[in-house]
């Protein structure tokens, strides 16, 4: 049984962490692993299950993305909500809608093609539905904040924050649906 100031400790670490999870620092939501070892100590894993299982009554969780490495100290954390929002939810963040298509067929054009593909084709692919100057304004602004990703061969491939984010099952799944549907006259 956990004595009582162990569990008073307990529950400083668990809202430091809700804090620190909460509070955005630069550019990217959530923090890194070696931040929260930081701030939490060597035991942060257990506060951020902990914690885990406090909001879940109010339906987020906290997400782990793991980093390129793979080790703690590299790996995001966030706070997201357990289920995708909806259309409506959606609408009502902040990101233009059209903007949310664009990322969409992105990210439903790069798992066509096995993960990865290069920027022009996606380019090309896009400007066929979106004007030119919304694609390219649209990858950049999608690059720089995470939910995708570019390497020196200008190969696009889903991001971090994609995988933290977005169901990308469901995603697949919505479209897929759609496409099979018969077209309406």
């Amino acid at each position: 049984m956990m004595e009582a100031s162990d569990r008073a400790l307990l529950e400083r670490k668990v809202r430091k962490a809700f804090q620190v999870l909460v509070l955005q620092r630069g550019r990217n939501p959530g923090v890194k692993g070696w931040e929260l070892k930081r701030y939490l100590g060597r035991d942060f894993r257990k506060i951020v299950e902990v914690l885990s299982e406090d909001v879940s009554a109010l339906g987020l969780e906290v997400f782990e993305v793991k980093g390129a490495d793979g080790t703690d100290d590299s790996s995001r954390f966030l706070l997201r909500f357990k289920e995708s929002p909806t259309i409506s939810e959606a609408e009502t963040s902040g990101i233009r809608i059209d903007d949310l298509a664009v990322l969409a067929a992105t990210i439903a054009f790069i798992n066509s093609k096995q993960g990865r593909v290069g920027r022009r084709e996606v380019e090309h692919f896009l400007r066929e539905k979106f004007p030119k100057w919304r694609v390219e304004y649209s990858l950049d602004r999608y690059i720089k904040r995470g939910y995708l990703e570019m390497d020196d061969r200008s190969m696009l491939h889903v991001g971090w924050r994609t995988r933290a984010e977005v169901d990308e099952k469901t995603l697949m799944t919505m479209i897929l649906s759609r496409a099979q549907e018969p077209a309406k006259k």
